[in-house]
């Protein structure tokens, strides 16, 4: 039997057709069937109109109107449930005209059996609910059940005719979640998913109905927000009064979404970005206000994110540039427009060059050399960072061998390792390999990771930095004291060296409060058993007080600008080893 109740009602002005059809229902075995019963069509329309039925029975006469018309106006009205036309007489031109206007049968009264009307009942349920599951596959996210792109663009359509007709004004805003991608691959996709459920629940949430009529139903607010894909999302607004309302909801949405998630136990914290176009004075047309909010949005980002950006025409230029240099990017690892400047860190007690760090330049065609400032952001943002990065550790480990190959003295190549390597699961393989290939001993091997790098990151990461120390490798903390790690952090870190960041050592001659840092970082670390090595050394103020301090080594531009890899070549085959006072590439300026 099935346990589930069918809710029928039937619009029949003769009492004795509802007789016969509540005795034919009664008829069916196995259905729980409950019949409602109305005579008129206002009261018909009434009734759908509270959604409370499965199906509907309509009489095709109903006093001076037909239940042609009722159908009709309840479809514009928008009823899903299936609608059954009842009549007298069979009529093909009434049975095709039914048909053509969405009923789902058509039944001749004198011929309807108890049978007959199970099966027609049966059929039309089953396949509504076939219709409504490809609509919701062909106009909803399948995740978030949010309206997907197309049902978006349908419904801005209908926003834009309705804001021409009456002068209204109407919003789009374009929404990217921030650092979604690292949220993704250090939590799984698992976890990306649940975060995506939860932040299309807050949206719904913030839109508030009074924000928007984009939508067929008064039960269909949810239809103001869409998932276009990924970690996008899309919202309409009309009945705008003026700029400030748009400002007013996109700020709410900001500080909604920047409220922590709870997932799965753990906490998570995300924040959005936002661009917002306005009809008609960014775009009078669906595809330019999508292009323009997508344009604004890029430009929040620019801005440091979480922000919302109204456009303006110049933001094209900017994001026409970004793109192009993104896309110049992806290219530029096939093309072989990267190479590597190596700058020499020395010893501080004998004067020698004890390593060397690997640091890439970008020579794009038409631009010339682009520094690493102008072009890392971008690599990280879209991910090129580990190829990048994959090819910078080859590179580096090759050309010491190379080195080391022309008898000059054995010395360390430190790279630097970026965080998003560390959420990739072939890490300790790529090193491996690399070490293979190169020839290159893994003891001389040095990989720079920043504070962020090990920062709240997983038990696995731990475990990682403790594989590599395994394999011989020296672990540097580069850019120490810019972050937020702590000491009992540190202790659990299998680290060899801890590098001084260059903004502490710039003004350590003149500075009390960047001398004490300094002379605190160097006295932890010799607590820790550590090296340290102080990057951006300028001038000999700075070298005599790092050695006072019993700083192990230095690099900066005192001893050396980064140098290509022709010219670092001549140093270390003219000083093999010699003291620093006798390099001939000290500048004496």
């Amino acid at each position: 039997m099935d346990d589930r109740l069918t809710k029928i009602l039937l619009i029949e002005d003769d009492e004795d057709d509802y007789v016969m059809t509540r005795d034919l229902l009664a008829e069916i075995e196995g259905k729980r069937l409950d019949l409602e019963w109305v005579t008129t069509y206002g009261s018909g329309i009434e009734a759908i109109d509270s959604k409370e039925h499965d199906i509907y029975l309509l009489d095709y006469r109903l006093g001076e109107r037909t239940g042609l018309e009722l159908l009709h106006e309840a479809i514009e009205k928008g009823c899903t449930a299936p609608i059954i036309l009842l009549t007298g007489q069979g009529d093909q031109e009434v049975d095709i005209e039914a048909m053509k206007a969405g009923a789902s049968d058509y039944l001749v009264k004198g011929e309807i059996t108890a049978p007959l009307l199970e099966r027609a009942i049966r059929y039309a349920i089953e396949r509504k609910r076939t219709e409504e599951q490809i609509r919701l596959l062909a106009y909803y996210d399948t995740l978030t059940s949010l309206p997907n792109r197309v049902l978006f663009k349908d419904r801005l359509g209908q926003t834009l005719e309705h804001a021409r007709r009456y002068q209204r004004l109407a919003a789009v805003l374009f929404l990217d979640l921030d650092d979604f991608k690292r949220i993704n691959d250090t939590l799984g996709h698992h976890v990306g998913d649940l975060l995506l459920k939860s932040v299309s629940d807050r949206l719904t949430d913030c839109v508030r109905k009074s924000d928007t009529v984009a939508r067929r139903t008064a039960n269909e607010a949810a239809d103001t927000v869409a998932r276009l894909g990924g970690d996008e999302f899309i919202i309409l607004l009309t009945e705008v009064n003026s700029i400030s309302d748009v400002a007013q909801v996109a700020q709410r949405i900001l500080n909604r979404l920047s409220y922590p998630y709870t997932l799965e136990g753990r906490e998570v914290f995300t924040t959005t970005s936002i661009g917002i176009a306005m009809y008609p004075s960014d775009g009078e047309d669906i595809d330019t206000l999508l292009k323009h909010a997508d344009t604004a949005m890029y430009h929040a980002k620019y801005q440091g994110k979480n922000n919302h950006q109204y456009y303006t025409e110049s933001m094209g230029a900017v994001v026409l540039e970004r793109l192009t240099s993104e896309n110049s990017l992806r290219k530029a690892l096939g093309r072989g427009e990267f190479l590597l400047h190596y700058q020499p860190q020395v010893d501080m007690r004998t004067g020698n060059i004890i390593g060397m760090e690997a640091l890439i330049r970008w020579r794009r065609p038409g631009t010339g050399m682009i520094l690493p400032a102008d072009f890392i952001p971008l690599a990280e943002e879209t991910g090129l960072i580990v190829p990048m990065s994959k090819w910078v550790l080859h590179t580096a480990c090759t050309q010491n061998k190379v080195w080391q190959a022309a008898g000059i003295p054995p010395i360390r190549m430190s790279v630097n390792l970026a965080s998003q390597q560390f959420e990739q699961e072939d890490l300790i393989k790529t090193i491996r390999r690399v070490l293979d290939e190169s020839g290159m001993a893994s003891h001389y091997l040095e990989l720079e990771i920043t504070e962020s790098a090990f920062m709240q990151k997983s038990e696995a990461t731990m475990n990682t930095l403790h594989k590599l120390t395994a394999m011989g490798v020296r672990l540097v903390l580069d850019d120490f004291g810019t972050g937020y790690s702590s000491l009992s952090q540190l202790k659990h870190i299998p680290l060899s060296v801890i590098k001084i960041d260059q903004t502490f050592v710039k003004e350590i001659s003149t500075n009390r409060s960047d001398a004490a840092v300094v002379t605190a970082i160097v006295t932890m670390a010799r607590g820790l058993n550590l090296e340290v090595v102080a990057e951006g050394v300028e001038t000999e103020e700075q070298l005599s007080f790092l050695r006072e301090q019993g700083c192990d080594a230095i690099q900066g531009y005192l001893l050396s600008r980064p140098l290509p890899v022709e010219e670092a070549t001549t140093l270390l085959a003219d000083v093999k080893g010699e003291a620093l006072h006798r390099m001939a590439f000290v500048d004496e300026s």
